[in-house]
């Protein structure tokens, strides 16, 4: 359960490139973290220079702090890393180091989740990015997609273009651009992906930037930003179901002296789907301008709009006894009218000034509306042997407003002869929701009872009014601080935390009257402790410890319960292989929450906002433990791969029902989950005409279960494969096909009604891409 959105639940309720001669990219990663990029090649799929890369072992910090801006960069040579933050600042206003459009490789060289530059084997956690040049070459265009691709991460599909993303058995929260958001990503629409440079996910716990949240980890989203040179690029992709999407993107400088630079993006997507009945439409648009005030200040302003219709399909059904019925996978269940409609606009503005000595500031702010109109219908009870059922028909108005704000000072503090790194800062969060559902079922409408299943012939002229609107207002704010200290030169200690503010409250409008404060945590404090120890130059050993809390919206007899409790112990490996083109990690980690909702069986329904709903308690506990083994990046010339290991053992350790204890506790959540995706390119890295490629990946997971536990799926198997052409560097043809071996599987699983979801069959997609 979450603050105030339980009923949404069921379908009832229904950088960029571094800024030209000014400031450094704003970066944001975990609890302190340290580090350096290599430089990125120029051109969209060019391959990464071979210059000299800097190692761990040759890393030194500058102590004098004297340097002109001439002396850092002969000292830091094309294609070395610098030895300090100081001549990090310097170096990278010539080069795009977290960026990853445009580098052609998987590998980063650099993660923004926290508030300085890093490394991904410096940062204690673990860290997986999704770059532009891996989206490019599987055609990812949704971030459902895009997320599928991340180790660890399960996507669970709700049918109107939404999904829910978790991690070690937890929800993922959002960031976008660095500024936490309390919603925006679990059942929300999503922006199209052509907008996006990365997304950065980190697994496990972030409470020292994201403040309350589940302890499975934050997605960043990180946009696109405007280069300091002209550049278009764009694609065209058409498949099966009359699938297609189109994107293009421009940018460049927009006044002679180059210190005003913008990039406009525009994509849109028209498809039908693989079952009856179902299609999705969508179109987005993104500008960014970016405004060079001095050599030391940056302003930044983006807008970005997207508009959809999408077909609302709540599944299908299962036996009474949760096994399979076995319907064709075109089948569609529920009206062919069921809809969602979700416009969308967010307004972002940033100002970064840098203060000399390695020293910089960063304020960003970000205000998001989404306007959400559902009409569908659904199976609230079946007779499945004679294919007949009770549909209820639901509507839904869902309004979130977004509000967000970032600012932190990083700088070095230099002392005991050593250097060391200090972020400190502030954020605020906002999330004020007004909603309201409405349903018509059969008892109070016959002409739902006894409809057949698969064409039920429910006529659109049946929308429930919706007589009672909730405005819900769910504010957070914190301050943050960490710090990295040197105790040897291939040993680091990073250490700091948070301490937050959370209120959620809620009042009926449609009566007009005044607030409950519903919820409220004051001062709860999120404390992080790690060390990184490079045990040789390209090798480092890491262990970290983080808390977390999350708000519940359960009730006791007393009011609200208290927040979920949890803490992560991780250690593990981290390598660079290869001159830096091959990153790997292995990592083990153990998660406990405390305080979970438990049901109250001494008590009646006598509790909630109307006093007639179940009491909880917060006594329940549950463990999330297990492996995971990532490798990213180019094993050889010309090939690239992305392949995962994880092992996820989530188990309920005390339950008011005592027969859950011992059992898992998160729903398609499989034990076991391999990914896997590899391409060759048969060429040489600097040959860009008349080259081939070919690509191949697939998903292996083990058993999982549903919203409702006898609900299951045994282990299956999805492959998918590609063939590529680049005529010339200006234009690139792919054929993908998807589910090679037409696999018969449920990429979801929920309950005996509904919240069951095939995934796709065998099928293909072209696609033409030209950078300009």
């Amino acid at each position: 359960m979450t603050n105030g959105r339980a009923w949404r639940l069921g379908p009832s309720g229904g950088a960029r490139r571094i800024l030209y001669r000014s400031s450094v990219v704003l970066w944001s990663v975990g609890a302190a973290l340290p580090a350096a990029p290599a430089p990125a090649a120029e051109a969209d799929g060019a391959a990464e220079p071979k210059s000299a890369r800097h190692h761990p072992s040759d890393h030194r910090h500058d102590r004098d702090g004297g340097k002109t801006r001439h002396q850092e960069r002969k000292d830091s040579p094309e294609g070395d890393m610098p030895g300090s933050v100081e001549s990090l600042v310097v170096w990278g206003e010539g080069r795009r180091n977290a960026t990853t459009d445009g580098t052609g490789s998987y590998v980063v060289k650099a993660v923004s989740m926290g508030k300085m530059l890093m490394r991904p084997n410096e940062i204690p956690q673990s860290v997986s990015v999704l770059g532009r040049q891996q989206m490019r070459d599987q055609n990812l265009n949704t971030v459902d997609d895009a997320l599928k691709q991340v180790p660890g991460v399960n996507v669970n599909f709700y049918g109107d273009g939404t999904a829910g993303m978790t991690a070690r058995g937890y929800a993922l929260t959002p960031q976008f651009d660095g500024v936490p958001s309390t919603g925006g990503l679990q059942m929300a629409q999503q922006f199209d992906l052509a907008i996006y440079d990365r997304l950065e996910v980190l697994r496990g716990p972030n409470g020292t930037f994201q403040g309350s949240a589940p302890p499975g980890g934050s997605v960043n989203f990180v946009r696109k930003r405007p280069l300091d040179h002209f550049r278009a690029q764009g694609s065209f992709s058409g498949g099966s179901w009359d699938h297609f999407h189109a994107d293009a993107d421009v940018t460049g400088p927009l006044t002679a002296s180059r210190r005003v630079t913008g990039r406009l993006v525009l994509a849109g997507t028209d498809r039908d789907f693989f079952y009856r009945d179902a299609y999705d439409r969508r179109w987005t648009a993104y500008a960014d301008i970016d405004i060079h005030l001095t050599d030391h200040t940056t302003l930044s302003m983006s807008a970005t709009g997207q508009k959809n219709d999408t077909t609302r399909f709540m599944g299908l059904p299962r036996a009474a006894d949760g096994s399979d019925l076995h319907p064709g996978r075109d089948s569609f269940v529920g009206a062919d009218w069921g809809h969602t409609a979700s416009p969308m606009y967010e307004l972002g503005g940033e100002l970064e000034h840098r203060f000399g000595g390695g020293w910089r500031a960063r304020l960003t702010g970000r205000h998001r509306v989404t306007d959400t109109r559902m009409h569908y219908t659904y199976v609230n009870s079946a007779v499945t042997t004679r294919k007949t059922a009770n549909f209820v028909v639901a509507h839904s108005l869902i309004q979130d407003r977004y509000d967000g704000a970032d600012l932190y000072f990083t700088g070095p503090i230099h002392a005991f002869h050593r250097r060391h790194d200090l972020v400190i800062g502030g954020n605020y969060d906002s999330d004020v929701m007004t909603d309201g559902g409405a349903t018509q079922n059969s008892r109070v409408n016959r002409g739902l009872a006894g409809l057949d299943i698969f064409s039920p012939g429910i006529s659109s002229a049946i929308e429930p009014d919706i007589t009672t609107m909730y405005r819900e207002p769910t504010r957070q704010k914190g301050v943050y601080g960490s710090l990295r200290i040197e105790l040897l030169t291939s040993l680091h200690l990073l250490m700091g935390g948070r301490i937050s503010f959370y209120e959620y409250k809620y009042r009926n409008v449609s009566t007009n009257a005044p607030y409950v404060v519903s919820l409220k945590n004051n001062a709860v404090p999120t404390p992080y402790l790690a060390l990184v120890w490079n045990i040789v130059p390209d090798i480092a050993a890491y262990v970290s410890f983080t808390d977390s809390f999350t708000p519940q919206s359960g009730y006791t007899p007393a009011g609200r319960l208290k927040p979920d409790l949890g803490q992560q112990v991780e250690g593990g490996l981290k390598g660079d292989f290869f001159d830096h083109a091959l990153n790997v990690t292995l990592a083990g980690y153990r998660v406990v929450e405390r305080n979970k909702a438990m049901v109250d069986g001494d008590l009646g329904p006598v509790c909630g906002r109307t006093g007639t709903s179940d009491c909880y308690r917060a006594a329940g506990k549950v463990r999330s433990q297990g492996a995971e083994v990532e490798a990213i990046g180019r094993i050889l010339p010309g090939w690239d791969i992305n392949a995962s290991y994880t092992f996820n053992d989530n188990v309920i350790l005390k339950d008011s029902n005592a027969a859950l204890e011992g059992r898992a506790y998160a729903p398609n959540s499989p034990r076991h989950l391999f990914k896997l995706w590899s391409r060759y390119r048969f060429a040489a890295p600097e040959q860009t005409r008349n080259v081939w490629s070919v690509g191949g990946g697939l998903t292996a997971q083990g058993s999982t279960f549903g919203t409702t536990r006898t609900v299951r799926q045994g282990a299956y198997v999805v492959a998918n494969a590609q063939v590529g052409y680049q005529f010339d560097p200006a234009l690139n043809v792919s054929f993908n096909m998807n589910n090679i071996s037409n696999t018969r599987y449920y990429q979801r699983l929920g309950n005996i009604y509904y919240y069951n979801y095939y995934g796709e069959p065998r099928n293909v997609m072209a696609t033409v891409q030209g950078v300009f």
